[in-house]
């Protein structure tokens, strides 16, 4: 059983990978917040988040849904560890080890399960779906938040830019799930389902031109490996989103991110 991520795409973590995390969270956190408020969730229940990594969204959901407890899960160890080093949990967050395509969790166990780009690693989401619904019950909520990385562009446009969408696909099992995201959970047996997108566009900073050439030095093995870029044309990608970062004119738009609520 292949086990939460392409075990080839696992990221190492290091100082680039930590401040990429970082970044991440920065940019999403706010685009998330108001998905998690759109489940109205009373506080106080229990919350899951799976694919936690180093923790920086089982801390959003702490802050933003309130619960009495938020359990934090990835199949990476040593992740976990750093997640639960660090010092801004709360006493209701824990971190554990464990596997999305099969949660040691009885049915019907929290109020809320979330994952936010977990399912793209995943050469089969719909089985996950399945364990969240399970996991929730039919009174709990499953909140799914993902990329569909068809597309990202700025002006002054960047030929880096253009190129990344086949990076994507070489590296994602599926690098537009976005898109599938409702039928996915159709087909997980779902019953009330919510689902929207949303656009994030950059002015005036450069987290997302930033986090792209980070998300490339994190790749850079698997990229390398699948025949995506020989060397030079790799430091040539580099090279060129580090000149996009750098532009203080530059308008990006992120690739857009769909979002699913649901439960059985």
């Amino acid at each position: 059983m292949v086990p939460w991520h392409n075990l080839d795409m696992a990221y190492t973590l290091d100082e680039k990978n930590t401040e990429r995390q970082f970044l991440l969270a920065r940019i999403l956190n706010p685009l998330t917040r108001p998905v998690l408020e759109r489940a109205n969730v009373r506080p106080g229940g229990r919350c899951l988040d799976l694919g936690c990594g180093q923790g920086n969204t089982t801390r959003m959901l702490w802050e933003t849904l309130r619960p009495s407890e938020c359990v934090g899960m990835d199949f990476d160890p040593t992740l976990l560890e750093h997640a639960a080093a660090h010092p801004d949990n709360a006493p209701g967050v824990t971190f554990l080890q464990g596997d999305a395509t099969k949660l040691s969790f009885a049915d019907a166990s929290f109020d809320i399960v979330f994952c936010r780009y977990l399912l793209v690693h995943l050469p089969n989401p719909i089985s996950v779906i399945r364990e969240m619904l399970r996991v929730a019950g039919p009174n709990g909520k499953v909140i799914v938040y993902e990329p569909d990385c068809a597309v990202q562009m700025s002006y002054p446009p960047s030929w880096a830019l253009e190129k990344m969408g086949s990076i994507w696909d070489g590296l994602f099992p599926d690098s537009t799930i976005g898109r599938k995201l409702y039928s996915h959970f159709q087909s997980a047996g779902a019953s009330r389902i919510d689902a929207g997108a949303v656009q994030h566009s950059e002015t005036g900073s450069s987290d997302v031109r930033r986090v792209y050439r980070l998300s490339m030095y994190a790749a850079e093995g698997p990229i390398k490996a699948r025949g995506l870029l020989s060397d030079g044309q790799f430091e040539d990608l580099v090279q060129e989103l580090e000149r996009l970062e750098q532009e203080p004119h530059a308008a990006c738009f992120k690739f857009p991110d769909m979002w699913v609520i649901a439960s059985l």
